[in-house]
């Protein structure tokens, strides 16, 4: 509660200095003001109570959406680091942190190592999206990357998040595109609209790879994690040759989730009723609209599927992530659910990460060869 507690008492605090000052004008004036401070602490006991049940769970649904972006110590990412090796070497927010210590140049020059694998998009609606694009390794066996993957991060998060599980699509052959979410990492500003609108920024990528000779024809595979989810489950459905489809700490839909980040941040009810409506008629957010759940429904059949969840996960619990999975229209044989009983939300290839590439290996050879037979048929 002191996310609505503390700017209600900064709020009344504000206005009784001003009905403080106005006291000591009139004192000044020598102007007579009997029981002054009985109505104004009357007045002001009834403005706090206005402000903690009104004014801060309005203003909140109001500023979060126009607030959304990567974390502080996550906007100094440039982009992956590929030795001349071939060598993917990860980064973390410890190395970021070790790279740029405090009181460092809060702009340095671009590493030129990260700086050749940035591009700009524009997605339909005219927002530029700046995307990550990893080479597939050469090999003396392969011309070129065996398949495509698209991968998107979560909220508050950028493309640092997802270089563990691009590292182990690339390691399997694919040429790995790294997608900044609007109003994330070094992509454009726009209502942050949690799905709706982000799911544009995940077809300007897949566009992409759909426009260059070299990875035009070679088979997709899209990849969200957390907020990712959602941008990538509505994007699937209208990707007529997408593969594979891999969705960790799944999204269910956007009115239920954003009711549980608000009960994990300690906002019960009636206050999160509240802010929900102003996330809806004053933030603009589509609350009813951003649903993975009605997207999923319509996913084509022939696409191979795997769901990740985790045990601990309250964000996007495992019953949720069940569901998703039962109202797939996919063949039991071309989907899998996964729940890792020992992670939290979007950590379980920290909790299990030799079962996390095993997986995703495994998924890449079904969704891989399905693409083939259906080809031959």
């Amino acid at each position: 509660m002191a996310v609505v507690i503390v700017p209600a008492v900064a709020f009344t605090l504000a206005t009784f200095l001003v009905a403080l000052l106005w006291r000591l004008g009139l004192a000044l004036l020598r102007r007579p003001a009997p029981r002054y401070f009985r109505h104004t602490l009357a007045w002001h006991a009834g403005l706090f109570v206005f402000h903690v049940f009104v004014t801060v769970p309005l203003l909140l649904g109001f500023l979060i959406p126009r607030n959304v972006g990567t974390r502080p110590d996550e906007r100094r990412y440039e982009g992956p680091i590929v030795a001349a090796d071939g060598t993917w070497q990860l980064q973390s927010r410890e190395s970021l942190a070790a790279d740029h210590p405090p009181g460092s140049d809060p702009e340095p020059e671009m590493n030129p190592a990260t700086a050749r694998h940035a591009v700009m998009l524009t997605a339909r609606d005219g927002v530029p999206i700046r995307a990550f694009v990893v080479p597939a390794p050469s090999t003396p066996e392969r011309n070129g990357p065996r398949f495509v993957a698209v991968l998107v991060h979560g909220l508050f998060r950028g493309a640092l998040e997802i270089e563990t599980p691009g590292a182990m699509f690339r390691d399997l052959g694919a040429e790995v595109v790294l997608v900044e979410l609007r109003n994330h990492g070094g992509s454009g500003r726009a209502l942050a609209t949690f799905g709706r609108d982000e799911f544009l920024d995940v077809l300007a990528a897949v566009e992409l790879t759909r426009e260059r000779d070299d990875t035009r024809d070679r088979p997709l595979v899209l990849y969200g994690v957390s907020l990712g989810t959602a941008a990538a489950a509505l994007a699937a459905p209208q990707i007529p040759d997408l593969a594979g489809l891999v969705l960790d700490a799944p999204m269910d839909d956007l009115g239920p989730a954003a009711g549980r980040m608000l009960g994990l941040i300690g906002i019960p009810q009636p206050w999160k009723g509240t802010i929900l409506w102003s996330f809806r008629r004053l933030g603009g957010v589509p609350l009813e609209e951003v649903s993975p759940t009605r997207a999923l429904a319509g996913l084509s059949p022939r696409v191979q599927v795997l769901l990740i969840g985790a045990g601990q996960d309250k964000r996007m619990p495992p019953d949720t992530v069940r569901a998703l999975y039962d109202g797939l229209p996919t063949p039991p044989d071309r989907k899998e659910l996964w729940i890792e009983p020992d992670a939290t939300h979007g950590k379980v290839w920290v909790a299990a990460p030799e079962e996390y590439r095993e997986r995703v290996a495994r998924f890449c050879e079904r969704a891989l060869g399905a693409r083939v037979e259906d080809e031959v048929r």
